[in-house]
């Protein structure tokens, strides 16, 4: 066990209610680039504490989904898979194409990926805690009603982050 993981379960351990579902964003949330910048032959790299938190929170049995908006979904899914992160360890995976990572118009996450995670996994928004580095997605995600968590484009999802998370979700009202 990592150290980031073994921090990560303990702050787990500490929460009262667990979300149902955490969803994270892929790029500057989970690993430090935007994947079109790259091929499938290229050799990805996580934040330093990321997969301490997702095998965390995989062990206290809190499933996991992602939302990315990306024009090159296939690079996504070669990158999920040399990490090995493609098996089992996400209940839902949209990796909605954009004609670039700058298109803001289309695939937006409110509309597109979290309709299509709730229809896949029957999981009401107001039982999940979303990741995201872009602002406008942790804004507009959250009128949905779900705690939704700005991540720093320097560290990614951390165990700082998690607490964060976890946290804003614990004062989040759930009887809607």
């Amino acid at each position: 066990m990592s150290k980031a993981q073994a921090k990560a379960a303990a702050v787990l351990a500490e929460v009262q209610e667990l979300p149902e579902l955490v969803v994270f964003d892929l790029d500057y949330t989970l690993w430090p680039f935007w994947c079109e910048m790259y091929t499938t032959c290229d050799e990805p790299k996580l934040f330093p504490e990321a997969r301490g938190v997702m095998e965390a929170l995989k062990d206290s049995g809190v499933p996991m989904a992602l939302a990315s908006r990306t024009p090159t979904p296939e690079v996504a899914r070669a990158f999920l898979q040399k990490l090995g992160l493609s098996k089992g360890m996400f209940v839902s995976q949209q990796l909605i194409p954009a004609s670039s990572g700058f298109d803001h118009n289309s695939a937006q996450k409110d509309v597109r990926h979290f309709p299509a995670i709730q229809k896949e996994t029957g999981i009401s928004y107001n039982r999940m805690l979303f990741y995201d580095d872009e602002d406008t997605n942790v804004h507009r995600v959250s009128k949905l009603g779900v705690t939704s968590v700005l991540v720093s484009t320097s560290e990614g999802v951390s165990v700082k982050t998690l607490r964060q998370g976890l946290q804003a979700y614990s004062k989040q009202d759930r009887s809607r």
